[in-house]
């Protein structure tokens, strides 16, 4: 009798092994692949955005497949990696828009093909709102622009006592990103500073530093008087200084804010070249963006639509600030 009942038992206990290894592993349980669309893979934002993406993706059992263009001009080039993105059929997707429309057919198909798509820095033209009921994305985690181009504005205005002529100098008037922290800052001035003078805005697109020390040079040449420069990318305002040094001017002669940071738009900043910079938060948006797709794909739990990571304004007296300094990159 004892010895039937332990063959019950042993087979039971087989069965439920058995069972168990069978099983589907579910969503909750698997380790989720997400690829990662960006706008470049080789810049250091990007890069800061790729290794705040891969730290959340650990904390979370996922892991990520990180792709951009070459240059933030290859449109083409992204949306033939969304393509293969999609074809791979991935459990999430994030999407940085280099475009404003062109992504939102191949935005509709991974929807279609049932694989969640949340966007970073920059969302493309979705129609109607984004969410669970859109057939485009889920949202997008970004820095609000307009607001960050408007904290330039002011500050720049502080600077020159808000009068004088100023420059701005773009990084791309075809993404939305590009247009937004050039619009908040052009804006902000016409409507609060009647003092400064707006010169045309020019574009070295793609942050092209030489085309942008070309165009801080010649109007440096054309405006003796010139009061100040904002260059809406780090590619820009490193040409920016670049056309500071080759024209030797004193520090702080003309007042230079750029966006971002990097190795040497710190260093010009810490030397008083550069006498400011306004910062994003970019890994915080990597790890905001796989956050909210991981807790979707595990869960159904809809993230926010719209995830602000924040930015700050960075001179040489709040540099070292653990707040800034936790949000710069070399």
């Amino acid at each position: 009798m004892k010895k039937g009942l332990m063959t019950v038992a042993a087979v039971a206990a087989l069965t439920l092994v058995a069972g168990t290894a069978a099983a589907p592993v579910s969503a909750a349980d698997k380790t989720l692949k997400i690829y990662l669309i960006s706008k470049g893979e080789t810049h250091q934002f990007w890069q800061a955005v790729k290794k705040g993406a891969e730290e959340q993706a650990a904390k979370m059992n996922a892991t990520i497949v990180f792709q951009g263009p070459a240059a933030e001009t290859m449109i083409d080039k992204q949306l033939e990696m969304l393509d293969a993105a999609i074809a791979v059929k991935p459990d999430a997707i994030g999407y940085a828009a280099l475009g404003t429309t062109q992504a939102v057919p191949k935005l509709k198909a991974a929807h279609d093909a049932g694989i969640p798509v949340y966007m970073f820095d920059t969302a493309a033209s979705c129609p109607g709102k984004l969410g669970v009921k859109s057939d485009c994305a889920l949202g997008v985690a970004y820095t609000n622009s307009v607001a960050a181009g408007k904290l330039a504005a002011d500050k720049m205005a502080a600077l020159i006592g808000g009068k004088g002529k100023v420059l701005v100098v773009g990084h791309s008037q075809t993404n939305q990103t590009g247009i937004d922290r050039a619009n908040g800052f052009i804006n902000q001035i016409k409507a609060k500073y009647k003092g400064i003078t707006l010169l045309t805005p020019q574009y070295a697109e793609g942050g092209d530093a030489l085309k942008a020390q070309e165009i801080v040079s010649a109007a440096l040449v054309a405006n003796k008087d010139l009061k100040g420069i904002y260059g809406t990318n780090e590619g820009v305002s490193i040409g920016a200084g670049q056309a500071f040094k080759a024209a030797k001017l004193k520090n702080g002669a003309v007042k230079l804010i750029g966006f971002d940071s990097g190795k040497q738009q710190i260093a010009n900043i810490k030397s008083g070249l550069q006498t400011g910079a306004i910062t994003q938060s970019p890994m915080g948006i990597g790890s905001k963006t796989v956050e909210a797709l991981v807790n979707y794909v595990r869960t159904k739990k809809a993230p926010a639509s719209l995830i602000d990571t924040g930015f700050y304004y960075y001179d040489a007296k709040n540099i070292s600030d653990p707040t800034i300094a936790g949000n710069l990159y070399e």
